[in-house]
């Protein structure tokens, strides 16, 4: 998927720096828990299916639309599993560019369509078993392992201080 015009035009002002950006992350489950991930075509690694929201649009429908674009797949977001931005989340392209996300990570419910390669962001895409996953980004298998305990909370860090001295 080619680099959006915003993005670009950003990158044109600080070059290759840190760029720190919001993300949306799918966890999509079928109906035999098995759970969707596509092997990433810039790292060679599985991970979850995400992306970055364009201006002005919101998170979830980000993700529908980044899992359409990414699988062929139609999914409905069913709730925030977690909203994290951690210091080992920063991320090297191989074109130089360096990122940081601020991720929110949804559970899905597929709608439609079987999972397959739609663009040049994947290698392969397809459900795995829980106690069969491969080998993963470590932050992606956080945030799929954190969807899996089912917490009706959604789950944050929070390391703020202050709060404490008082």
């Amino acid at each position: 998927m080619p680099i959006p015009e915003y993005i670009r035009q950003i990158r044109a002002k600080i070059g290759h720096d840190l760029l720190y950006m919001p993300g949306v992350i799918a966890v999509i489950n079928n109906p035999q828990g098995e759970t969707l991930l596509q092997r990433r075509s810039d790292n060679g690694l599985w991970s979850l299916v995400g992306g970055i929201p364009d201006p002005g649009e919101e998170p979830a429908d980000a993700l529908a639309r980044e899992v359409l674009e990414e699988t062929g797949m139609i999914v409905r977001p069913m709730r925030v599993v977690g909203i994290y931005s951690e210091p080992d989340g920063v991320v090297h392209y191989p074109n130089g560019d360096v990122m940081m996300f601020l991720s929110v990570i949804f559970e899905c419910e597929p709608i439609s369509g079987e999972p397959r390669v739609t663009d040049d962001e994947s290698l392969e895409v397809r459900y795995f078993a829980p106690d069969q996953l491969p080998e993963m980004d470590p932050r992606h298998k956080r945030y799929l392992l954190q969807a899996l305990r089912k917490n009706p909370q959604t789950d944050f860090v929070f390391t703020f201080k202050a709060a404490e001295a008082r």
